[in-house]
């Protein structure tokens, strides 16, 4: 018994890479399935690689760039921040993007609010104000809630190290919260959770003042790391294929910028060109 499973076990324990599974992989986001969004693209690129898979999801945006760059990573569903961190890693490409309908898209914009309260009247009152500000941003690499804002505050000479603390709320909810319950002076957020407490709770929205708004902002692509048992090509013409619709839908229901979106559509690297890794 025990020497017929040797061979089994050392298959199991020394298979060669070529067999060994593909890494699909994300970041974790609170009250969001993200394993279960990324099970219909897992499927999709295991087919087209011929090669069985596996999910990982990371705990930010900044922890699947670093993967992705370090080659712990063959196929990544990314956001924008993610994206633009590692888009110049060597072998990361990016094979396809979802086709979010332009109601969406149009949706889809970073914010920056303060307290009525705080004095802080417009952008210019950050930089004599910076010492004394608490700044409460979503979590690292998140697009609306840190990227956008982190590179209008730089056109002030500003980032978040100059302030007095900078806190990560997890969510864009908590970071409107961390501003109502005077956590924090300063928060980053996406626009929609903003315009929910508008609607929702007017008086308490009445409390807070925009300073700023980011232009729409375009979603992350599906990267994939090429390797010589890595087909991205493969795993590209999969994607664009017209019976992706329900890796489309899945990934749609995971990352609320890309709601509605029913299909993927090749990626234009001139909608991203303006979009710069953060080097302060």
């Amino acid at each position: 018994m025990i020497l017929s499973f040797l061979p089994a076990l050392s298959a199991l324990f020394f298979q060669p890479a070529a067999d060994a599974p593909l890494v699909v992989a994300s970041y974790l986001y609170p009250g969001v399935d993200r394993h279960a969004a990324l099970v219909p693209l897992a499927d999709r690129v295991a087919r087209a690689a011929k090669r069985p898979v596996r999910i990982e999801l990371f705990g930010n945006p900044d922890a699947l760039s670093q993967a992705v760059c370090d080659g712990r990573v063959d196929v990544a569903m990314t956001n924008l921040g993610a994206y633009v961190t590692m888009r110049d890693c060597p072998a990361v490409a990016a094979v396809a993007v979802l086709d979010v309908p332009p109601a969406m898209l149009e949706k889809y914009r970073g914010v920056l609010l303060t307290r009525a309260d705080t004095g802080i009247a417009g952008l210019g009152d950050l930089v004599a104000k910076a010492a004394e500000i608490r700044y409460s941003e979503v979590l690292p690499g998140s697009t609306s809630g840190a990227l956008v804002q982190a590179a209008e505050l730089r056109t002030l000479g500003l980032s978040p190290g100059r302030f007095a603390e900078t806190r990560h709320s997890g969510t864009h909810d908590a970071a409107l919260q961390d501003l109502l319950t005077g956590r924090a002076d300063l928060a980053a957020s996406a626009e929609q959770p903003w315009h929910r407490m508008q609607m929702a709770q007017p008086g308490r929205a009445a409390t807070l003042r925009l300073l700023w708004r980011s232009a729409p902002l375009p979603p992350g692509p599906v990267v994939c790391r090429a390797a010589a048992a890595v087909p991205c090509a493969a795993i590209r013409d999969a994607l664009l294929a017209d019976d992706a619709a329900d890796a489309a839908r899945a990934l749609s229901g995971g990352w609320i910028e890309t709601r509605g979106s029913e299909k993927f559509r090749a990626y234009d690297e001139a909608t991203y060109a303006p979009f710069k890794r953060d080097t302060d």
